[in-house]
């Protein structure tokens, strides 16, 4: 499973090593050399700079089940106060 990769300044990278992995290089001390998904390429990473990591979903997200489901509902109006009782004849209100 893939792992992404957060760092300081909100930069976010994918890398094809687990989560378990990654943490192993990262803890190793200076740059860690850790390998795309794609290709043969490969990254430095500074752990210095990093914020934290997560397992990322191989899978892509499901489009038409996101859109499908309904805008959030607002939440219902507060009820209102019922008006203060009317003062009784003869007298004058406060």
């Amino acid at each position: 499973m893939p792992t992404r990769i957060f760092f300081q300044n909100g930069e976010q990278v994918t890398v094809s090593d687990a989560p378990d992995a990654v943490a192993q290089k990262l803890a190793g001390g200076g740059f860690a050399q850790l390998d795309r998904p794609w290709g043969d390429e490969s990254i430095y990473v500074n752990p210095a700079s990093i914020n934290y990591i997560e397992a990322q979903d191989e899978r892509a997200p499901d489009i038409a089940a996101l859109e499908a489901v309904p805008d959030a509902v607002p939440p219902p109006a507060p009820a209102q106060q019922a008006p203060p009782p009317a003062a009784p004849p003869g007298q004058f209100p406060q």
